[in-house]
């Protein structure tokens, strides 16, 4: 009806009528008539356009009138009941009703069904339906013109009996509705005693409401709860605990600027009221929601300051303990791995000696995965497990989530790697972690990559590359820059495989890089440039960007054997003694990384004329992937060999035989080819 009627209505327009409209046509044809009468609306070529933005759309008095009129022909006792009933909302059950009436549901309910048969009210009678019994108000718009009816004294006194009667009823799931009758009985108080008291009991109500919509995973509607608390909060340091829990769940669902300012305006009401605990908890948490918006460098700034400012004696050694554990977090994301080592070990004898289980899981993983990155891998696969062991004893699922998925980094096996990273997806979707469900899904496709199982269009990301909207996709999607480029980052890599066009990505990932200091994030623009300049046939300046990525603590071994493989098409002698050398001195102990040290030798050995024993050295790699499972890499890695020795080599044919199956699976046989030619 609205399309025909008014061509160009803004969709926010046609949203806002059909919500407000419940199906009814009337409603609609009494907005446009009153558009048109505002001078809102124009008639052009037979058909009614928009002059300018329409703002904020009025309930045309007309459909008012007519709602109206139909509540006044009403017994005035009946018409006080559907004034009633709009204080409890939309819906609402015979109890409600009866405890904020002050009537028993015996003589109650004969007129609520009176009121149905008149078509005010409906009663849910389907016995499959959850809300059977319940009542609702046939038209939104009835329930609005009817609280319209009500004095402000009437629907303070109204909201207060809601609240009541929902406190008596004890249902957790009532939270919500129970804070928002408290807030509405606010709302229309005098200021005073009793609108503060309200105010109170609002705050208490948002709060637990707010409390019990993060434990179910829905952050965005516990901010709003707490964004409402907070606004009825005049005191600082009820302020500072609403900021700070709001906070951080707008850093669980991703959302890192409003987090940032949230954390910032704590801080600065905690130093303001001189309240040193107040002021650590937030300086950690803003340290934190940077670390998690892909910026460790900014984090370490602010968890550097704090820990100068909060020494050992001025602020409670729980606070300290948090501050120096997301310091070392901080210190491991931004590659500084022996700091980070450093200062795990200065938070670790206070979080076990207060039992602070969740800081003692997050610090073992900081310093777990600092170890790894100093390549003290067996060391470091024992403190990551004591890491998920804490998590696990504590019930500390986001602690568990990154330990799980740290555990990954560490592993042999790429698909030991993938499923870990399933394990910690259904563990951060099943408690709404937005920003960790990201991080666990970007953590399985990355391990999906090197062993070429699950390559299916989610994982490689279909067919999709970035457009000039994608700020406002990546928005919609829940992704923060570090999420972003991650995701980019893999798509490219699968692409790259696929010989599928990589400048859009790269591109994309050039704008994101300045927004992250995160290792990851500037390693992605390495990633992509790299492997574009090999399939375009640019060896050295594929190699260059390899081993510019493989600088990057803790990437070594990823970047190395795309080095490896532009060195051998390109038969680079230089680069490939290079490798060797970064290959003895950086990798870990890792299968993966071994496997890359062994095939750079044999590399090497081939390239100097020492074919045979670089051949031996290969088969010995080859044999490695295999039984980590990295097939992808099997399949390179026996591409290689066929360039380096030539396809008429006894080993180079047991390569290609070996490889091909592989390519096929995945859709790039035309390697094969390539490698021929």
């Amino acid at each position: 009806l609205l399309a025909g009627f008014v061509p160009g209505l803004p969709e926010e327009a046609v949203a806002t009528i059909l919500a407000r409209a419940d199906g009814m046509p009337l409603y609609a044809v009494e907005t446009v008539r009153a558009l048109v009468a505002d001078g809102r609306l124009e008639r052009v070529d037979g058909a009614y356009r928009p002059k300018g933005a329409l703002g904020v759309l009025a309930i045309p008095d007309t459909l008012r009138s007519l709602i109206a009129s139909r509540l006044d022909a009403l017994d005035p006792a009946d018409r006080t009941l559907v004034a009633d009933a709009a204080v409890l909302g939309q819906t609402f059950t015979l109890s409600g009703l009866g405890a904020v009436a002050g009537l028993d549901a015996a003589a109650l309910e004969p007129r609520l069904r009176a009121l149905v048969r008149r078509e005010l009210f409906e009663l849910e009678a389907d016995p499959r339906s959850p809300e059977r019994g319940q009542y609702s108000f046939v038209q939104a718009l009835i329930r609005e013109v009817a609280y319209g009816t009500l004095a402000r004294r009437d629907r303070r006194a109204l909201h207060l009996a809601a609240a009541r009667w929902h406190e008596s009823v004890g249902d957790e799931a009532l939270a919500g509705a129970l804070a928002s009758h408290y807030v509405a009985a606010h709302a229309v108080s005098e200021p005073g005693p009793e609108a503060d008291a309200v105010a109170v009991q609002a705050r208490l109500a948002l709060s637990g409401a707010a409390e019990r919509a993060a434990s179910l995973g829905a952050h965005e509607q516990a901010v709003a709860h707490l964004r409402t608390a907070i606004d009825l909060a005049p005191a600082p340091a009820d302020r500072i605990e609403l900021l700070l829990r709001a906070g951080r769940s707008l850093s669980i669902s991703v959302h890192n600027d409003d987090a940032t300012a949230l954390a910032r305006e704590a801080v600065g009401l905690a130093r303001g009221a001189g309240d040193m605990a107040a002021l650590g908890r937030a300086l950690s948490l803003l340290g934190e929601i940077r670390i998690d918006a892909g910026d460790p460098a900014g984090a370490l700034e602010i968890l550097e300051s704090a820990a100068a400012e909060l020494p050992e004696g001025t602020a409670p050694p729980d606070v300290r303990a948090e501050i120096l554990s997301n310091l070392s977090r901080s210190l491991m994301r931004a590659g500084e791995s022996e700091r980070a080592v450093a200062i795990a070990d200065l938070a670790l004898p206070i979080a076990e000696k207060l039992d602070l289980g969740r800081i003692l899981a997050e610090t073992l993983n900081n310093k777990a995965s600092a170890l790894g990155n100093l390549a003290r891998i067996r060391e470091a696969r024992a403190v990551m497990q004591g890491a998920i062991d804490a998590a696990r004893a504590g019930g500390f699922l986001a602690a568990e989530i990154r330990a799980i998925n740290n555990m990954g980094t560490l592993t042999d096996s790429p698909r030991a790697g993938v499923e870990l990273s399933r394990q910690a997806e259904a563990i951060a979707l099943r408690m709404g972690n937005r920003n960790l469900w990201n991080w666990s899904v970007q953590g399985r496709r990355q391990w999906a990559f090197p062993a070429g199982i699950g390559w299916d269009a989610e994982t490689i990301g279909g067919e999709g590359e970035p457009g000039p909207d994608a700020d406002e996709v990546a928005a919609a999607a829940g992704l923060g820059p570090i999420d972003e480029s991650r995701l980019w980052m893999t798509n490219g890599m699968f692409r790259s495989v696929l010989d599928r066009p990589l400048d859009a990505i790269l591109a994309r990932l050039e704008v994101l890089a300045p927004r992250v200091t995160d290792q990851q994030g500037v390693g992605a623009v390495h990633m992509i440039r790299a492997r574009r300049a090999f399939n375009a046939g640019r060896y050295a300046e594929a190699y260059a960007e390899a081993v510019e990525g493989a600088g990057i603590p803790g990437a070594t071994g990823m970047f190395l054997g795309v080095a490896l493989g532009a060195a051998a098409w390109g038969r680079l002698l230089a680069e490939t003694r290079d490798l060797v050398e970064r290959a003895d001195r950086d990798l870990g102990a890792r299968t993966l990384d071994r496997e890359e040290q062994l095939a750079a030798h044999a590399q090497l050995d081939i390239l100097e004329g020492r074919t045979e024993a670089g051949v031996a050295g290969y088969r010995r790699a080859l044999a490695m992937t295999r039984e980590a499972g990295a097939m992808l890499l099997v399949a390179e890695f026996s591409l290689n060999l066929v360039v380096l020795v030539g396809p008429d080599h006894t080993a180079a044919r047991e390569a290609i035989a070996e490889a091909r199956p592989i390519l096929e699976s995945l859709g790039a046989a035309f390697w094969i080819e390539r490698t021929l030619e």
